[in-house]
């Protein structure tokens, strides 16, 4: 990055820090992205050949990762410390998460559902957020994708502390090469790339993140050759990882992205569909599972009546947590987090 650039980006940190007004389409984006993950997961998951199902639906987690690379991003430029960001990702991500994996599985232990039924040792080790890589099974399947942007944060927050954000811009070609190598290799010698190190490393979903870290620095900072072709780089990726439709479906999402990066996409910021972005990560948590249940107590009943009940319920559900649990404890932690920090000593302030 230029001097410029990196004098352009330090500004860009401090309007943030300001207080910016809100990206709301990004929200909508978010949202439009839950909805069709639930849609993939009543119509494909539940029961295949319904009539509305979204065969590829699955492919909007996609979506969620680019998201989360230009929020993570922006995020950690206004941020001071790493403390700073680990209570604002902990307060976001947590408290909402332990009452969705407890009220899935008192859900799902009332009304056993085969194959999903997991125990209550399983439930509490869910709470952790890292059952899967832990070996255990998880209350809902959908919480895979949580390990993956855990991981993210990670990687982020060490590159922050190594003072690598302002050349983030010459991690991305190594990374894409990386992923690419480790994807060529794996289908070379017949055997998966080890789930602990794909994880590590995000094998299958770098490219995602650091292409909206450069949808970040285009809106922004600006277009510039180099993000257009280190763009190009991470959507020739997601053709070579994910195959023609997954390609395809990377085509839309960036072709959204990058109008939202050039400040073009502000029509589809439609009231209701914020208020779906708004309330979108309690609904990714609790629709899966609880709606199922609903769906087979509903067996006898036509097949979009079904669906319609259970997104009907998992909406509510998820308005409820957003509102009652999600933002109240967001509110609480960052308010005694604010405390804490003007009140401890100037060396311990800084980590």
């Amino acid at each position: 990055m230029t001097g410029k650039s990196q004098q352009s980006l330090g500004r860009g940190s401090q309007s943030l820090s300001g207080k910016p007004e809100r990206i709301v389409e990004l929200d909508v984006l978010r949202g439009l992205a839950a909805l069709m993950v639930v849609f993939y997961h009543y119509t494909v998951v539940y029961t295949t050949g319904a009539d509305a199902a979204i065969p590829y639906g699955v492919l909007a987690v996609n979506l969620f990762f680019i998201i989360s690379g230009f929020v993570i991003f922006m995020t950690l430029l206004k941020t001071r410390t790493g403390l700073d960001f680990i209570v604002s990702r902990f307060s976001r991500i947590f408290p909402v998460f332990w009452v969705a994996v407890l009220l899935t599985q008192t859900v799902v232990w009332l009304n056993p559902l085969p194959i999903y039924t997991v125990s209550w040792r399983d439930a509490v080790i869910n709470l952790t957020m890292l059952a899967g890589p832990l070996g255990f099974r998880w209350v809902d399947n959908v919480y895979w994708t949580l390990v993956i942007e855990l991981m993210f944060y990670v990687i982020m927050l060490l590159l922050f502390l190594v003072g690598m954000l302002r050349h983030i811009e010459k991690i991305v070609l190594p990374w894409l090469i990386l992923e690419i190598s480790a994807d060529v290799a794996s289908r070379w010698m017949h055997h998966p790339i080890p789930q602990a190190i794909a994880v590590l490393f995000l094998l299958k979903y770098a490219h995602l993140f650091l292409a909206g870290i450069l949808f970040y620095l285009i809106r922004f900072e600006g277009v510039t050759l180099s993000r257009q072709l280190l763009l190009g780089g991470c959507l020739a990726t997601q053709f070579i990882i994910k195959g023609l439709w997954g390609g395809l479906y990377g085509v839309l999402f960036f072709t959204l992205f990058y109008l939202l990066a050039l400040n073009r996409l502000s029509w589809i910021a439609a009231r209701p569909l914020v208020f779906l972005g708004g309330i979108s990560y309690s609904l990714y948590l609790v629709h899966q599972n609880i709606g199922f249940v609903i769906m087979r107590t509903l067996s006898g009943e036509h097949r979009i009546f079904q669906i319609t009940v259970a997104l009907v319920v998992a909406l509510m559900l998820a308005t409820l947590l957003t509102y009652l649990i999600e933002q109240p404890a967001l509110r609480v932690i960052r308010s005694i987090y604010k405390k804490y920090r003007r009140v401890s000593p100037p060396n311990q302030a800084k980590d």
